[in-house]
C-alpha cells in the first residue's frame, strides 16, 4: 500500500518532512495534499441538516460540535477534516464589505461570526481554527499583510501593515498554509462577489508569498524566509499562475525594466494558454492598449512579446484561457517601465488563432512596408488551405506535409491593410485569423 492508499484509507501516516525555522516543518511533497484541491465543495458541507444549521445562529458551540461529528464520521483522514472545516467555513461566511468599508468592524470571534455569517478575515480563520481545535488537528492564525483590496501593484508595499488573517495547519508532521477568506470570494471595489473555490487550501508557501507577506516570518514556512525588501520585488502573482504556468525565461518581478520590448518564453499546462492586456499608466489615467502584445504558440512552449509605444510605465494583466473559449480569468499582473518608445506593433489576431494546432510563425510585426517581402508561414494542421487577403486579391500560400503554409510575398503599394485566412477541406469559406497594418 503505497503513501496515498494509506491516507486515503485512515491509517497511520508519518509524512516526509522538511524542518524549518520556527518549529515547523514542510511536506518533501505537496502531491497528497494538491489531490484535495479540486475547486470543488464537499457535498455533505453543503447539506447540513436543518436542525444542525439551526444551531448556527442560537448555540455556536452546539453547532461546532455537531459539526464535528458529522466531518469526524465522514472523513477517513486528517486531510479530508480540514478540507471539509475549510469548505463549511467558506461556505457559510461571506465577507463584511460593509463594514470593512465603514472601518466598523464588529466582533471577530467565532461565535459572532458563525451567528451572523459576516466577517472580515480574522472571523474566518477564528472560525476554521475553532473548527480545527475540535478536531483535534493542530491550527494557528497567522497576521501579515496582503495585496489585496486597497494595494496596487505601481505603489510601495507596506508590509508592516496587517491588514490580513489566515491558517497554517498540521496534518501528520506537516504544516500547511489555508486562506478561507480567499477562498469564498473576491471584492471588486466595494462589491463582494461570493464564490467557492480550493486555491489557497494547502497551497505551496513558495506560491503564497506572492501575496501574503506574515507578521511572524517563520510563518512564510519558507525555508529562508524572504525580507520585507524581497517580498516587494516579487510580482503579485495567483495560485492559477502556478497551476498553469512553468519554467519562465525570465524572472518575473513587480517591475521590470526594458528599453522598448520585451520578450520571455514559458510552458503552458495542456488545454490552456496566457493572454494579456498591455495598460499605460500616463497622468493618473489607464489607457488599454491594443495590437502591443502578441503570443506565438509552439507546443507548450508559447512565447510572449510586448512592444511600449512611448518611455513610460505600464501594467500587464495576465489571464488564463482553455482553449476553445473567449472569456479569461486574471492570474496576475506587472509592472514594465519603457525608457524609450517602439513603433514595433503586432497583428491583430481572432479567437480562432489559439487553438492547440496553430502558430503565426513569421510575420509577427507590424506595419508591413509596401514593397517589401515577407515570408508568410503559419501552421493549421486541421486546416487544408490557408491565404493572403488584399482587397479583392487571394494568394493561396502552399501547404507543407507538417501542417505548415507558406508563401514569399511582395507587398502591393496600394494596400493599407493585409489579413490571413484558413479553411476547412471542401469550404470555400475562409476564417480570417489575423490582419495586418501596411504603410
Amino acid at each position: 500500500m503505497n503513501q496515498y492508499q494509506e491516507i486515503l484509507s485512515g491509517q497511520s501516516y508519518s509524512t516526509a518532512v522538511i524542518k524549518l525555522p520556527g518549529n515547523f516543518t514542510v511536506p518533501v511533497s505537496y502531491n497528497i495534499a494538491y489531490s484535495f484541491r479540486t475547486d470543488k465543495p464537499d457535498q455533505l458541507m453543503t447539506n447540513i441538516p436543518q436542525d444542525i444549521d439551526n444551531l448556527r445562529t442560537s448555540d455556536q458551540d452546539e453547532y461546532i460540535n455537531q459539526i464535528v461529528k458529522l466531518i469526524n464520521s465522514s472523513s477517513k483522514n486528517d486531510f479530508e477534516r480540514v478540507k471539509k472545516a475549510h469548505d463549511l467555513t467558506a461556505l457559510v461566511l461571506s465577507y463584511d464589505a460593509e463594514n470593512y468599508w465603514a472601518k466598523t468592524i464588529p466582533d471577530q470571534s467565532y461565535q459572532n461570526t458563525l451567528k451572523t455569517s459576516l466577517s472580515v478575515c480574522a472571523g474566518y480563520a477564528n472560525v476554521l481554527k475553532k473548527f480545527c481545535d475540535e478536531l483535534r488537528i493542530p491550527c494557528v492564525v497567522v497576521s501579515g499583510y496582503v495585496r489585496g483590496v486597497g494595494t496596487s501593484p505601481t505603489a510601495a508595499d507596506k508590509p508592516n501593515e496587517l491588514n490580513h488573517a489566515w491558517n497554517i495547519v498540521a496534518i501528520y508532521g506537516a504544516n500547511y498554509l489555508i486562506d478561507c477568506t480567499w477562498d469564498s470570494g473576491s471584492m471588486e471595489g466595494k462589491v463582494v462577489e461570493k464564490y467557492y473555490c480550493t486555491n489557497y487550501l494547502f497551497i505551496k508557501p513558495k506560491h503564497l508569498i506572492y501575496s501574503h507577506f506574515p507578521e511572524n516570518i517563520n510563518h512564510q514556512l519558507l525555508a529562508s524566509p524572504l525580507s520585507a525588501a524581497q517580498f516587494g520585488v516579487l510580482p503579485p502573482l495567483k495560485p492559477k499562475f502556478f497551476y498553469f504556468v512553468s519554467n519562465p525565461s525570465i524572472e518575473l518581478k513587480k517591475k521590470i525594466h526594458v528599453r522598448d520590448k520585451m520578450t520571455f518564453e514559458y510552458t503552458v499546462k495542456e488545454g490552456y494558454y496566457l493572454d494579456y492586456t498591455v495598460i499605460e499608466m500616463k497622468n493618473g489615467t489607464e489607457i488599454k492598449l491594443d495590437n502591443r502584445h502578441f503570443i506565438q504558440v509552439n507546443g507548450s512552449r508559447h512565447t510572449a512579446y510586448f512592444s511600449f509605444p512611448s518611455a513610460g510605465q505600464y501594467k500587464i494583466n495576465i489571464y488564463y484561457l482553455e482553449y476553445g473559449t473567449n472569456e479569461g480569468k486574471g492570474c496576475g499582473e506587472f509592472i514594465v517601465i519603457a525608457a524609450s518608445a517602439s513603433k514595433v506593433e503586432f497583428p491583430t489576431t481572432f479567437l480562432s488563432t489559439y487553438t492547440k494546432n496553430f502558430e503565426i510563425k513569421s510575420p509577427i510585426e507590424m506595419p508591413l512596408r509596401k514593397g517589401r517581402t515577407y515570408t508568410f508561414r503559419i501552421k493549421a494542421e486541421n486546416k487544408s488551405n490557408a491565404i493572403i487577403i488584399h482587397g479583392e486579391t487571394f494568394t493561396l500560400l502552399t501547404k507543407k506535409s507538417d501542417g505548415t503554409f507558406s508563401r514569399e510575398v511582395i507587398i502591393p503599394n496600394n494596400i493599407s491593410e493585409l489579413s490571413l485566412g484558413v479553411a476547412d477541406e471542401g469550404s470555400s469559406k475562409y476564417l480570417i485569423i489575423a490582419k495586418y497594418k501596411v504603410n
